[in-house]
């Protein structure tokens, strides 16, 4: 008798780099999501960057005063729109439950060594799949305009991890900046930061996948729910099909918490809003070379596929995808500062997008208690890109029976056996 395949929801870049993983392993996998195709939703146009020099929980300490200043308007990064919703306040008491230094350090500990593995076995789907040609591994720049704020989070990143770069040495590794050398005093360089375009390298690494015949795609495939018995997921519904499976695995982001709530789970993944814009390029000399983050403005910047991408914003505005001119305005006048020269200002596409963040700041990846067939890799926030093939491969090491190589890495939850 043929085993019945494993069922992934969710295509974008972590169902799509899960399945890869199953795939590597032997495991017949279909995927299936609503959209017309992969990488529609939160992977769609995000900034790009694999981020492992940013790869900290944002509960801690000074979050708190950071939200403080968000509520009353004050925050530039960060804004709260939907201040009644009741998801953001349970989502908001265990943020804050987060913000001891104890626990900030711990979840921190988690985002690192995973964000370090991910990056290494990205590079190696990459290879698998033949798309190396789609990242470029040259490192990540965090800038700050303020000496003593650098001095801060170089300390705060410890020795080994970031190079502390004075405004002299900025300039002279990525010279685009110079024309902004009033607003810099310096920045910390991260070698071990990627980039390159999520959604091409999701879109692409699905179509490898299927013509190899490893893994079905079934697109215009909305889950209305799963059918269970004897603690077991039994089948995933879509319209009138029931899909057979052995084994289910949710990477439906900030949908989760549908499709589990009839089972009598509800992950706690809050959608916080972001940003993007996406001009085409007029003189590539004039933009830099490495991607990255300006900490004061709270921008992050990347140049790949011809095209300059500049995200922004943190907003709690529950599900709405809408972009209000505002915030458009912002993207707009970063990019005509400091690239107006460099891009076509009149040729240029938004976006807006929701990650899927828990409160702990790392993703929930393990199996769901009481389901020993149902699995879950969800909440990766604003690290979806840079966290994607580590959760891939550590998820399917965990459903294939193995030893995952890194443990103690999943946010916790009474509803969870965490990996």
């Amino acid at each position: 008798m043929t085993q019945q395949p494993i069922v992934i929801i969710g295509a974008g870049v972590i169902g799509v780099l899960s399945a890869q993983a199953l795939a590597a392993r032997g495991r017949r996998v279909i995927v299936l999501d609503r959209e017309a195709g992969p990488a529609q939703v939160c992977s769609r146009a995000n900034a790009g960057i694999i981020a492992v020099g940013h790869a900290q929980a944002w509960a801690g300490p000074e979050a708190i005063v950071t939200l403080m200043r968000a509520f009353v308007g004050r925050e530039p990064g960060v804004r709260v729109t939907r201040l009644r919703d009741p998801a953001l306040w349970r989502w908001g008491l265990a943020f804050l439950r987060n913000c001891t230094r104890a626990r900030h350090g711990a979840n921190t500990d988690r985002l690192a060594r995973l964000s370090a593995f991910s990056r290494d076995q990205l590079r190696n789907v990459a290879r698998d799949l033949g798309l190396e040609d789609l990242l470029r591994h040259d490192g990540g720049l965090y800038l700050y305009d303020d000496a003593e704020a650098l001095a801060r989070a170089a300390g705060a990143h410890g020795p080994h991890q970031m190079d502390a770069l004075d405004r002299a040495a900025l300039f002279d590794r990525e010279g685009a900046l110079a024309q902004a050398e009033d607003r810099f005093a310096g920045a910390l360089f991260s070698t071990r930061d990627s980039v390159g375009d999520c959604h091409v390298f999701t879109d692409t690494a699905a179509q490898k996948l299927a013509a190899r015949g490893s893994v079905e795609f079934r697109y215009d495939s909305a889950v209305s729910g799963l059918e269970t018995g004897s603690g077991r997921v039994t089948g995933v519904q879509v319209g009138s099909e029931t899909i057979a499976a052995s084994q289910v695995l949710l990477a439906t982001g900030v949908e989760t918490a549908d499709l589990t709530r009839p089972l009598g789970v509800a992950p706690l993944i809050y959608p916080v809003k972001g940003y993007s814009g996406t001009w085409a390029l007029r003189d590539p000399a004039r933009l830099p070379s490495l991607p990255y983050i300006d900490e004061a403005a709270h921008v992050a910047v990347a140049v790949y596929g011809e095209q300059l991408r500049v995200t922004a914003f943190a907003e709690f505005a529950g599900q709405d995808r809408s972009l209000p001119p505002e915030r458009i305005a912002v993207l707009k006048d970063y990019v005509t500062r400091n690239f107006g020269l460099a891009v076509d200002l009149d040729r240029a596409s938004f976006w807006a997008g929701l990650r899927p963040t828990t409160p702990a700041g790392a993703p929930y990846l393990g199996q769901v208690r009481g389901f020993d067939n149902l699995w879950i890799n969800a909440g990766h926030g604003t690290l979806g890109w840079t966290l994607s093939a580590g959760c891939g491969a550590l998820i399917a090491q965990a459903m294939t029976g193995g030893t995952p190589e890194l443990r103690n890495v999943s946010a916790r939850a009474r509803w969870l056996d965490p990996i």
